[in-house]
């Protein structure tokens, strides 16, 4: 983390730094090209490029023979011959002046040339007792005043160029040349030339101080040295800048521990990154670096990484030694304290897969300091309402069941009666006819049988309910169908037409009795739809697709409609007559389906209704060993 951390300042403080060079080269370069384009000095340069000197004129006239037209060369290393003192015009001097005070600290010198590339004028900064004054000479100049780019005689564009970093009486200086056009801009165009003499030690200083937190040090290395070390180098491994004063102008390698070369080289070849090195004293210092490109210089910032871990001594390696010991007892308390929390959920969810898989008496431990204790007692809880609720369950039951077993006796016993109904009401009609009288009695006797069935099936409720009655075997579905018709249609032909087409046999698989009722409870409600209203009822039977037969009844009464049908038919309860229990059609279905057949129903309203039968086909063995087949 303290590696980190100090890496991450160092890396930030060396682009801070960077970004404030640039900047204020950049202000810098950006002042020298307003001064550049000053009227007043274009002016100047282009009145001063094309007058004679006065020293030509003076000795043209001095010697005999010689025009004053003829030319005389003036050589460059005399200037004090070339011009006089004070010719330079107040404005250009004012703007000279301000230009270099504007910059007090880092311009040294500003030095003009005319377009025949001589010196107009120098102009340096000086202090005095009253302040910085700036100095213009125009008479011997020196030589290394005057050295410039020479690229600023053919370029276009008023842009300052900048030539490489010497080192001088005042420290490193930066020599900036910029043109100064007498004429429209071009690369052909006359021009003059200004020469200013930067001090970068000056600027680098200003950018460093402004950034990072470098107090500066005369002393050497190996006292005490700043929280942040900042060197800038040129190509030639040479610091630029040191924040250690003693250091400056030398060689980086001076002072310093074979360590540092790698680091140095990678600079030297414009690379950024960071690493460390040990210093001459022995500690390890963490640097990272990166170019200062417009200037072919590299600045790196140095973190003392042993001093920020130096307080991490024997009291501070104590502290992390009871820190991690605290941190140990928390892991084996927290690591003790899930494993109790686990066997205390464990035992809830076998007690809740137990419940779950009906153990209703099964009970959950729970412990007092058991942090499971609510949720085992929420269980426990839960499972005694769950037996209440099964009991509960288990009552409603049995209640429904006997309402049921109620229902379909009443639909039974309702059934009799409307048969033994239509017998007397025909018996004080035909009661004269002995073959009547005798129908009359047979249809009393299966009346009664079937009441005394009621009566059975009242002692009997759990075989009622359970729907168990005999084994299907195969049964002639013609003698039962037409004792049905003798309690049910044949009473009402009084009142309706009957049409019956039966075959002569037709076998299926089946119960007599429960086929009896079915087809009674059919007829009496094809009757009972037809109500007083004379109608036809129809009764026919036959066989169905191949290995089933059936047999319908039909009638002429209102239908159902398509939403009844939908709905409701088949469903326990429901019904289309006011007095009906509507639990005739479910228990026929019902039985069908359990036989392996089905009910077909056909009707619309108001023209009629068709229930169709569907039943397996069978074969009675007859004597002999012949077989009867359904035909």
């Amino acid at each position: 983390a303290i590696e980190a951390r100090l890496r991450g300042e160092v890396e930030r403080e060396a682009r801070a730094i960077a970004r404030d060079v640039n900047a204020r080269l950049s202000e810098r370069e950006d002042a020298l090209a307003v001064l550049a384009r000053s009227p007043a000095l274009r002016d100047y340069v282009r009145g001063e490029g094309t007058q004679p000197t006065v020293a030509a004129a003076s000795s043209n006239q001095s010697q005999p023979g010689r025009s004053a037209a003829t030319p005389v060369n003036i050589s460059a290393e005399s200037p004090s011959q070339s011009r006089p003192d004070g010719n330079i015009p107040k404005d250009v001097q004012g703007e000279i002046r301000a230009f270099i005070q504007s910059g007090q600290k880092y311009y040294l010198a500003v030095t003009c040339l005319d377009s025949e590339k001589r010196p107009l004028f120098r102009a340096e900064s000086s202090k005095s007792a009253n302040g910085a004054q700036v100095h213009f000479q125009t008479r011997d100049f020196l030589s290394e005043s005057r050295r410039l780019d020479e690229r600023v005689w053919s370029i276009g564009e008023q842009t300052p160029l900048r030539s490489g970093i010497t080192l001088g009486n005042f420290g490193s200086i930066v020599r900036y040349t910029i043109p100064v056009f007498t004429e429209e801009k071009s690369a052909a165009a006359r021009r003059g030339a200004l020469i200013v003499e930067l001090k970068l030690d000056a600027l680098l200083i200003d950018a460093v101080n402004s950034v990072a937190d470098l107090p500066q040090t005369q002393a050497s290395e190996a006292q005490s040295s700043p929280r942040l070390a900042v060197v800038v180098l040129d190509r030639a491994g040479t610091a630029v800048y040191h924040s250690n004063d003693a250091l400056r102008y030398q060689p980086v390698m001076t002072g310093m521990s074979p360590s540092f070369k790698p680091l140095m080289d990678a600079m030297n070849e414009g690379q950024s990154g960071w690493r460390f090195y040990e210093s001459s004293g022995g500690d390890d210092w963490l640097a990272a670096y990166q170019p200062l490109a417009p200037l072919e210089l590299s600045i790196l910032v140095a973190g003392d990484y042993s001093a920020a871990v130096r307080p991490l001594s024997w009291p501070g390696w104590l502290s992390i030694g009871l820190i991690a010991l605290i941190g140990t007892a928390t892991v084996v308390m927290l690591s003790l304290f899930l494993r109790r929390m686990a066997q205390s959920i464990k035992r809830v969810t076998e007690g809740a897969v137990a419940i779950a898989g009906g153990r209703m008496d099964e009970r959950i431990e729970a412990r007092s300091s058991d942090e499971t204790r609510l949720l085992a007692e929420s269980f426990n809880a839960m499972s005694d309402r769950l037996k209440e609720q099964i009991a509960l369950k288990a009552e409603s039951k049995q209640f429904e069941s006997f309402i049921r077993l109620s229902a379909m006796l009443t639909h039974d016993l309702k059934n009799s009666i409307t048969a033994l109904t239509l017998i007397v009401s025909n018996m004080e009609q035909k009661f004269h006819n002995e073959d009547f009288r005798a129908d009359a009695m047979q249809s009393l006797r299966d009346a009664t049988s079937q009441l005394g069935s009621i009566v059975a099936r009242l002692s009997e409720p759990v075989r009622s309910l359970s729907g168990e009655f005999k084994r299907p075997r195969p049964v002639d579905l013609v003698p039962v169908i037409r004792r049905a018709l003798g309690r049910t249609a044949e009473p009402a032909a009084a009142m309706h037409e009957i049409d019956i087409q039966l075959p002569s046999q037709l076998v299926a698989v089946a119960d007599d009795e429960r086929i009896e009722k079915v087809f009674e409870n059919l007829a009496l409600n094809a009757i009972e739809a037809m109500g007083a209203t004379r109608g036809k009822l129809i009764v026919s039977a036959g066989a169905a697709e191949e290995g089933f037969v059936f047999f319908s009844v039909s009638d002429t009464g209102p239908g159902m409609t398509e939403e009844f049908q939908r709905t409701k038919l088949f469903h326990p309860f429901a019904t289309t007559k006011q007095k009906g229990v509507g639990l005739g059609l479910y228990t026929c279905r019902e039985f069908i389906h359990a036989l392996g057949g089905r009910v077909e129903v056909e009707s619309k309203r108001g023209s009629g209704t068709c229930f169709r039968i569907v039943l397996p086909s069978g074969t009675i063995t007859e004597a002999g060993g012949k077989n009867s087949r359904a035909k």
